[in-house]
């Protein structure tokens, strides 16, 4: 099973003033290393994913456990995986680590939605989606669902 791997450095603007990492920078690294993961990984940006194919992809569950600080210049290895796969929604596993030290981990469920007036609303992921993610499958036969 392959695993989407990113390396993002830790920057000055994602600390706080005891110079570690602000929990908040670590959500938006979650969304970062799933929006590289649909644009680099699946082959859909987010760009055609909103605005030509009409999709949305919101979080609707996100638990995150901090294991260890992140300081100013550390480079933070982040690993997806794909943990569970439903009809119209998906549970992600990020873990990143610093070297050989594990720094943080989430799991992620996101739901598949169209973009309608009146908001969004559920439905089946598309078929192209749902192949690519199941290349990132936790464990090949387990997950899906």
């Amino acid at each position: 099973m392959p695993t989407f791997v990113r390396t993002y450095p830790v920057r000055f603007e994602d600390c706080d003033g005891a110079g570690i990492v602000f929990y908040p920078r670590l959500v938006l690294l979650v969304n970062r290393i799933i929006e590289d993961w649909f644009a680099d990984g699946l082959g859909v940006d987010f760009r055609v994913l909103h605005e030509e194919r009409r999709l949305a992809i919101p979080t609707v569950d996100l638990h995150l456990r901090f294991v260890a600080a992140s300081r100013l210049g550390d480079r933070l290895d982040v690993a997806l995986e794909v943990k569970r796969l439903g009809s119209r929604s998906f549970t992600l596993g990020i873990a990143a680590r610093c070297g050989d030290e594990p720094r943080f981990s989430a799991d992620s469920v996101l739901v598949c939605a169209d973009q309608v007036e009146e908001g969004v609303k559920s439905r089946t992921l598309p078929d192209d989606l749902r192949a690519g993610m199941e290349r990132f499958l936790e464990t090949a036969g387990t997950g899906a669902g």
